[in-house]
C-alpha cells in the first residue's frame, strides 16, 4: 500500500553522520561504475562530472544535517556553482540513497520533494509544486524518471514505477512496479523499473 512506503520515507532521516555519508558515497559510486575518478573528470568524462556534482551534494547534506554551519556555507557555494554550470538544481535532502543521474542536463526539484532509494533520473526533468502553497510529489523506491518528465503537485508514486519520456504526472499512482506515460500520465503496462533496468 502507498501509505506504507510514505511512512518509511517520511520517517527516515537523510545523512546524519560520517558513516552514513561514506555509505551513501560508496553505494552510489558503484551505481555509476567505472570512469568516475579525478583523471576522467579532468578529461571531461560526463559520468565523472556528474559524480563530482553528486559527491558535493551529499557532502552538503551531511554538513547541513549535522549543523556544521561554516563547512555547510562553503559547501553550498561550491554546490551552487556546479548547479548553475550543469543545470542540476537538486535541493538537499530530496533523494534517498542510490540516486543515479543519467546525463548532464536540467534536473529541477522543489526543496520539499522526497524520493526513495535507487531513483534513476534523466535530463530535462522536474519535480515541483503546482503553486506556491501547494503540496509536492512524494516518490517511493526504485523510480525511473524518463527524459523530459514533469512530476507535479501533491501526488504520491508507489515503488518501482517507470515514468515515460515527456510525461506529465499530475495524479497519484498507488500500484507498484508499473510503467506510466503520457500527458497527463496513465498506466501503460505492468513493466516497471525492473524491466527498464534489464533493457538498459
Amino acid at each position: 500500500m502507498i501509505i506504507n512506503f510514505l511512512i518509511i520515507i517520511q520517517g527516515n532521516k537523510m545523512i546524519s553522520n560520517k558513516e552514513e555519508l561514506h555509505e551513501y558515497l560508496q553505494y552510489e559510486k558503484e551505481r555509476y561504475g567505472s570512469h568516475t575518478n579525478f583523471i576522467y573528470y579532468l578529461l571531461g568524462s560526463e559520468k565523472a562530472i556528474i559524480w563530482s556534482y553528486q559527491k558535493r551534494l551529499r557532502k552538503t547534506e551531511y554538513y547541513n544535517n549535522t549543523n556544521k554551519k561554516i563547512r555547510c556555507a562553503f559547501s553550498k557555494i561550491i554546490l551552487h556553482k556546479k548547479q548553475n554550470q550543469y543545470g542540476l538544481n537538486i535541493s538537499v535532502n530530496v533523494f534517498e540513497k542510490g540516486l543515479k543521474i543519467m546525463h548532464l542536463g536540467s534536473v529541477l526539484t522543489n526543496s520539499k520533494v522526497r524520493v526513495g532509494k535507487n531513483c534513476t533520473v534523466h535530463i530535462n526533468t522536474a519535480l515541483v509544486a503546482r503553486g506556491t502553497n501547494a503540496g509536492v510529489p512524494i516518490l517511493g523506491d526504485n523510480i525511473v524518471i524518463g527524459v523530459g518528465a514533469t512530476i507535479l503537485g501533491d501526488i504520491r508514486l508507489a515503488n518501482g514505477i517507470a515514468i515515460g519520456a515527456n510525461s506529465l504526472v499530475n495524479k497519484s499512482f498507488e500500484e507498484q512496479n508499473i510503467a506510466i506515460a503520457g500527458c497527463p500520465a496513465k498506466k501503460i503496462s505492468n513493466n516497471g523499473d525492473s524491466t527498464w533496468h534489464k533493457k538498459n
